[in-house]
């Protein structure tokens, strides 16, 4: 009897706990997850976020009612055309201290040039307007004292004058120049951007000239420009670290869709990704990029490697060239000795023979998913003394490779959608360290079952 009193009082202290948490949080202007907003019950208040996107609004709401400063303001996914005066001076202090503004995927031609008054000067502040009908970048951001990131991609811009007085603060700038008839020169104001995303340049090429004084990028984006090669004018970019030109669809169909930088230009880049370019051949990343460690060529139709752009002294350490067409795994993959990750899903690659990976002694993973292979070579494997995760889901395999069973470190085999034949044949899983095998035999038992059940009883 006195046990089920003490669990009785327990269970009524456990609920008065939770009344007073959340007597106390809703005291101090936090509302629990899920809570309608004191001043729109179309959104949502979690904490200091306030979560009004995909609310069919057509315009930005009353703020003044809420009485918690906020650090996140969620107004994306809406028809919203202009933003007012003073739309967001009553959500903040001056104790603020990070800021984001989502006002993308709207219909917003205007912003009043107080739209954004009453933002604290000590506060870090990041504003998306992408997908809009802004034909010019907001003067309104000029009162933001502590702006660091802009996201203004797909607007209809003509004019980005505006760069010139808050070019200067920007840390991270994205921004569509698919209307512009010359190179804008209000670019050069970024003197301390970090992170650059360029969508839509509309030009056949770039002069040199045209990274001028922003020399501070460690990232730049170019993507879904008319660009013939990847301008020379990226050997300015001297602290550069990570380097993106995806979907040029009009990048030249030849090897040398890149210049070699002078002196130690670009040593520091250790990330290109160069996917979605329609590339038909390896291009000649080497020459311009030394010390890139990855790269990703992902969406391109390279069959081959040709000899004069693998280097014999690679730093290479993950190579993407999945989704290519490749009809074989390339020859000269070997001279890529560092490589530890290597991808080639959802290619058109039958077979693996034996010298298609030979020399790659440090290779971890490989995977091969969404091929027609029929075939793996029983010495396919046999330099690789490291390879420890396989992927070799959805291919046209019936039996677990032999040359898997080489592998001293394998931990880990994907065949998930194979017509595997489970059999004795694959004796070997159950005689080497534990693997995890992702994957139902054609009896649609899984392949760990029949392992752990069957194996035993093979000859």
């Amino acid at each position: 009897m006195k046990t089920g009193k003490m669990t009785q009082a327990s269970h009524c202290f456990k609920i008065f706990v939770l009344v007073l948490c959340a007597c106390v949080g809703l005291s101090n202007g936090f509302l629990l997850a899920g809570d309608a907003c004191s001043f729109n019950q179309k959104c949502t208040c979690t904490y200091n976020h306030i979560d009004c996107s995909y609310r069919y609004l057509t315009s930005v709401m009353n703020f003044t009612s809420y009485n918690q400063q906020a650090y996140y303001i969620g107004l994306n996914h809406n028809f919203i055309t202009s933003v007012p005066a003073n739309a967001f001076s009553s959500l903040f202090s001056a104790s603020s201290r990070r800021i984001l503004l989502r006002l993308d995927y709207n219909r917003i031609k205007t912003v009043d040039v107080d739209a954004f008054k009453g933002m604290p000067d000590n506060a870090t502040v990041d504003v998306y307007l992408n997908d809009n009908n802004l034909q010019t970048i907001p003067s309104a951001l000029e009162k933001i004292t502590g702006l660091s990131s802009l996201y203004i991609q797909n607007n209809p811009l003509t004019t980005i004058d505006v760069l010139s007085r808050i070019g200067p603060v920007l840390r991270l700038l994205s921004i569509s120049l698919n209307n512009f008839q010359s190179w804008p020169l209000q670019l050069q104001n970024l003197t301390s951007v970090i992170h650059l995303t360029l969508d839509k340049i509309p030009f056949r090429n770039l002069s040199t000239e045209a990274f001028k004084s922003v020399d501070t990028l460690t990232s730049l984006t170019i993507t879904n420009s008319e660009l013939e090669h990847v301008p020379e004018a990226i050997c300015a970019l001297k602290d550069m670290q990570l380097f993106y030109f995806n979907k040029n669809k009009k990048l030249n169909h030849n090897n040398k869709v890149l210049v070699p930088c002078p002196g130690y230009a670009l040593n520091y880049v250790s990330f290109v990704d160069m996917s979605e370019n329609d590339l038909t051949v390896f291009p000649n990343v080497f020459d311009t990029f030394p010390s890139v460690k990855r790269l990703q060529l992902t969406g391109n139709k390279i069959h081959y490697i040709q000899p004069d752009v693998a280097p014999h002294n690679p730093l290479v350490e993950r190579m993407y060239i999945n989704d290519n067409g490749m009809k074989r795994i390339p020859g000269r993959l070997g001279q890529f000795s560092a490589l530890k990750r290597l991808y080639l899903s959802n290619n058109d690659i039958s077979t693996m023979e034996d010298c298609d990976l030979a020399g790659l002694r440090f290779l971890e993973e490989l995977d091969l998913n969404g091929n027609p292979l029929e075939y793996i070579s029983p010495s396919a494997l046999k330099d690789a003394h490291l390879l420890n995760r396989v992927e070799l889901g959805h291919t046209n395999l019936h039996q677990i490779p032999d040359a898997l069973s080489a592998l001293a470190k394998l931990s880990y085999l994907n065949v998930t959608g194979s017509p595997i034949n489970c059999d004795c044949s694959m004796k070997f899983l159950g005689s080497i360290r534990p693997i995890d095998v992702q994957g139902t035999c054609s009896s649609s038992q899984t392949i760990n079952e029949f392992v752990a059940s069957s194996l035993g009883s093979c000859p």
